[in-house]
């Protein structure tokens, strides 16, 4: 059953004519007797009967009415609803980024959030992955992006909603003076160099580890960050390889601060985190629509990983 046959049942009802209620719709003719018909059809009983006064209820049909206005009535409401939402949502909303603001497309996703709701004011603070989590699972962020290993099976605390957005790249690292030594290097060779690492609860660490444990006991760690620039500054110093996600990492070597380690990368999921006991809270429900249309998600979905 279809809301625009209820319609077209309630307007022959009222106009107790086929031709008029076919213009107050502003459909033709057929288009009346052909939604009649399947919702008859459906119900399993005759709507209307025709005479010479034009079309008149049957006492089915008489019964069906008011059930009919009522459920246009409700729908209605719901639009009524939802455009109110839509027009008033005011407020703050503290969502933190993990990022370059470009990789997490911050401008469209912005201007989605002004043109349907101008009200609302949104905070973005800049912060680690680990911190972001953290912080939203605690409630002193209203959501946050993160990078998660394993998106799709991601250790996350229960209290937490994880929308995996899309999955990027990590890639290893270095001074632009070891871009020839560092072309013949394997996982086992770079084991063996010093390293900017990551605190225990940074993501990128869990996967490094991964490549890099097999051949060493222990990581020869030079310094210990989750900043993307102390990492950048120390790396193009000399002091040891990093790990950065794509789009940095290739910024950063066409303007000659680094190169990369052509052999390997390892993938890790954009995502997007909040509060699971705020499924329902209208802030939320605006920032996860418009995340799903500037990510083009479908409902329900995540994104595809990337190749």
């Amino acid at each position: 059953m279809e809301l625009y046959q209820l319609r077209t049942f309630v307007a022959v009802a009222e106009e107790a004519h086929l031709t008029r209620a076919a213009e107050r719709l502003f459909i033709s003719q057929p288009a009346v007797s052909a939604h009649i018909k399947a919702l008859e059809e459906e119900l399993g009983v005759a709507l209307f009967t025709r005479s010479s006064r034009g079309m008149q209820l049957t006492r089915e049909g008489q019964a069906l009415r008011a059930q009919a206005e009522a459920a246009l009535k409700s729908v209605g409401e719901l639009f009524t609803q939802a455009r109110a939402l839509r027009e008033n949502l005011t407020g703050e909303l503290k969502v933190a980024l993990n990022t370059d603001p470009e990789l997490l497309r911050m401008r469209r996703l912005m201007d989605a959030l002004r043109v349907a709701h101008p009200k609302l004011q949104v905070h973005l603070p800049q912060s680690a992955s680990n911190l972001i989590i953290e912080e939203v699972r605690a409630g002193r962020l209203d959501g946050g992006f993160a990078f998660v290993a394993e998106p799709a099976s991601a250790n996350l605390s229960p209290e937490l909603t994880c929308l995996h957005l899309d999955t990027t790249s990590l890639h290893v690292v270095a001074p632009p003076a070891w871009a020839e030594r560092l072309n013949a290097c394997t996982w086992s060779d770079l084991a063996q160099e010093a390293w900017v690492w990551f605190t225990d609860a940074c993501p990128c660490r869990s996967l490094l580890e991964r490549q890099l444990l097999p051949y060493v006991n222990e990581v020869n760690k030079v310094a210990v960050t989750d900043y993307e620039g102390t990492l950048k500054a120390l790396v193009t110093s000399g002091a040891g390889l990093g790990l950065m996600h794509r789009d940095e990492a290739l910024g950063w070597e066409r303007t000659g601060e680094v190169c990369i380690w052509p052999h390997d990368k390892l993938p890790i999921g954009i995502c997007f985190l909040t509060r699971s006991d705020r499924a329902s809270d209208p802030a939320i429900l605006a920032v996860s629509k418009a995340l799903r249309e500037v990510w083009g998600l479908t409902s329900g979905e995540s994104a595809p990983e990337a190749g």
